[in-house]
């Protein structure tokens, strides 16, 4: 089982669950790498509708495997084209799970 480390930027979630703890993540660095206000990105959205390409999605896998210190396949947000999708899939796949 996997632990995720509880940023203090994610504590202000409503609901602190592993799902929103990485849904949180992924937008925070979605917006940093594409320059975007992370108000703007919607977690049902395919992560294309904002501009991410093939490279910036394998960097982001990369770093996303860094934090959370797991091995993910690379084509993790090809194959769960959403940050909802992908999020899930982690938490579901990888019973990935929130310090308290």
């Amino acid at each position: 089982m996997q632990q995720l480390q509880n940023p203090s930027s994610f504590d202000k979630l409503p609901e602190s669950t592993p799902v929103t703890k990485i849904q949180a993540w992924l937008v925070e660095q979605l917006a940093d790498v594409l320059s975007l206000d992370p108000s703007t990105i919607d977690v049902k959205q395919p992560l294309t509708r904002y501009g991410l390409d093939s490279i910036d999605a394998v960097t982001l896998v990369g770093d996303l495997e860094d934090w959370l210190d797991l091995e993910l396949p690379s084509t993790l947000l090809w194959d769960y084209p959403s940050i909802e999708k992908a999020a899930a899939y982690m938490v579901e796949e990888f019973d990935v799970t929130v310090d308290a």
